[in-house]
């Protein structure tokens, strides 16, 4: 991953999200910034939260850390935990998400957002309950398609990677049965240009080389396992090429981990490469929006309801979403 590097400039803050406060998001953020990685970074973090979330996984880590409030993020202290205020936090059970906190967890979202925005910094957010938001915002799919139209952009990335394996997910969170009524080679061609754009932005990558996968087993086997990758995937690859773009495929999703060649992956679907990045490296994968007119970070896990009372969460996804963020925004 991104080191930090010592500057004297002032930077842009990181703001942060936690999503659920029933969830481990309070304690990975706690437990990360208690690196020293991180620990003299603080400053730079700016927490939207209510102090109560924070204060209660404090307690129950033994973390001995001043709370300072503000309303305005220059206000920001070292050796603080810099939290900006929001009200509306009700009661919560650890490992028992609620309906009654959908509109807390929601409007935490929309002001980290607004201040990324306003601020032209990241934002890094914390695991959410989709089910529960969903009682609260009936069309919540996830962060990504919750903020691509907050900021009314025209096309967004869902981008994972662990530092070594990046990945693009040209499809995010539909049923598989319309997976192959959504893509096109516009949106083939547009989400490319998004992750080709990030390798260089974020992790300073010259001239990617980006394999394009297929969506059929074996890549459609020149259209004896299905027409997507003749119709719509090779034109798409060709205009991108003619463009001059390092565009490679259509390539089975089987064998393309197996190529060392390439710098990162362009997959069709959600679940057609995230199962290896998560088996090579779960802890560290994080998960980045592009094409936002901010950089947005996140953990790559869940809510983890079942070991949330427990405080076992590994940390190692938020500290690594913080490190970016904050190496990012000094750039």
């Amino acid at each position: 991953m991104l080191s930090l590097r010592s500057r004297s400039l002032i930077n842009k803050p990181t703001i942060v999200s936690l999503g659920d406060p029933s969830g481990i998001g309070p304690e990975v953020f706690l437990k990360a910034i208690q690196d020293p990685k991180l620990k003299q970074h603080l400053s730079k973090i700016i927490l939207v939260s209510s102090p109560r979330v924070i204060e209660s996984s404090m307690l129950a880590l033994s973390v001995k850390q001043k709370i300072n409030l503000i309303s305005d993020i220059k206000n920001a202290q070292p050796d603080s935990i810099n939290l900006i205020n929001v009200d509306g936090c009700n009661d919560f059970v650890l490992g028992k998400p609620t309906i009654n906190n959908s509109k807390f967890i929601v409007e935490c979202l929309s002001t980290g957002a607004n201040l990324a925005f306003t601020n032209s910094s990241c934002l890094v957010t914390g695991p959410l309950n989709k089910s529960i938001i969903q009682k609260h915002l009936r069309n919540f799919t996830g962060h990504t398609e919750f903020l691509k139209e907050r900021f009314k952009a025209s096309e967004v990335l869902m981008y994972m990677t662990n530092g070594d394996l990046h990945l693009g997910i040209t499809t995010t969170h539909i049923p598989l049965k319309e997976v192959s009524n959504s893509i096109s080679k516009d949106l083939i061609k547009n989400k490319y240009k998004l992750l080709h754009n990030g390798l260089i932005d974020i992790f300073k990558l010259v001239s990617p080389k980006i394999a394009v996968l297929g969506i059929n087993p074996h890549a459609g086997e020149s259209g004896t396992i299905g027409d997507e990758e003749q119709n719509i995937i090779v034109p798409a690859i060709d205009e991108l090429r003619h463009e001059g773009y390092d565009a490679n495929g259509p390539i089975s999703a089987d064998t393309v981990f197996t190529n060392t060649k390439y710098d990162a992956v362009l997959s069709m679907y959600h679940d057609q490469v995230l199962p290896v990045l998560k088996t090579v490296d779960f802890y560290k994968t994080i998960n980045i929006t592009l094409g936002l007119p901010f950089l947005r970070i996140s953990v790559d896990h869940g809510t983890a309801e079942d070991i949330a009372k427990n405080y076992s969460a590994n940390h190692e996804s938020m500290m690594e979403a913080l490190l970016i963020s904050i190496a990012r925004n000094e750039t």
